[in-house]
């Protein structure tokens, strides 16, 4: 996986960016933050999303798995104080239990038909008790309710789920579930 988005980082903005920008701002309409949020964006590839909610947020960290996406990152976020990247795998989150108030995943997580691995229980093992998460999930194979109950099944209540014909995939913002 590692070697395919190395590859592919040059060329990414131009291959997905408006898909991406899209699924960001369905999101972002809908989402309110406070000057003290703390955010997560696994998968950041990048840094588009983490231009876009750095003026917003206390403090963001964007984490993806590429060494290459993440210098096209650094080269996009530039002298923006309040962004650190971090090279890691979503399976593995090296951070602390509670730590963020939003955590995002667009296009990180394959089809709800499929396996998600750790993924799902490390983002909500790092989001804080009345955390937010955000994610999109490829169309393709699946219906939304069937996405609203695997997120169910894996801890969050279910939320809105924005299915724009603009985008490839659902997006879902939901909360937290207490006994998590």
């Amino acid at each position: 996986m590692r070697l395919h988005y190395d590859a592919e980082a040059d060329a990414y903005d131009e291959l997905y960016s408006d898909e991406q920008r899209t699924k960001y701002e369905l999101a972002l309409r809908r989402i309110v933050f406070s000057g003290e949020d703390l955010v997560l964006d696994c998968g950041c590839g990048t840094g588009i999303f983490l231009e876009k909610v750095a003026g917003s947020v206390q403090f963001a960290v964007g984490l993806d798995l590429s060494p290459k996406m993440l210098e096209t990152a650094r080269l996009r976020l530039g002298q923006i104080s309040n962004v650190d990247l971090v090279c890691g795998d979503i399976d593995f989150l090296p951070f602390s239990e509670d730590s963020f108030g939003h955590v995002f995943m667009f296009t990180v997580l394959p089809t709800v038909n499929t396996y998600w691995g750790e993924a799902m229980s490390e983002a909500l093992r790092v989001l804080g008790r009345h955390g937010i998460m955000t994610l999109s999930v490829p169309k393709k194979e699946t219906s939304g309710e069937k996405l609203l109950r695997k997120l169910s099944m894996n801890g969050l209540e279910p939320g809105e789920l924005i299915d724009h014909d603009t985008t490839l995939d659902y997006i879902v913002i939901s909360k937290k579930t207490q006994n998590r």
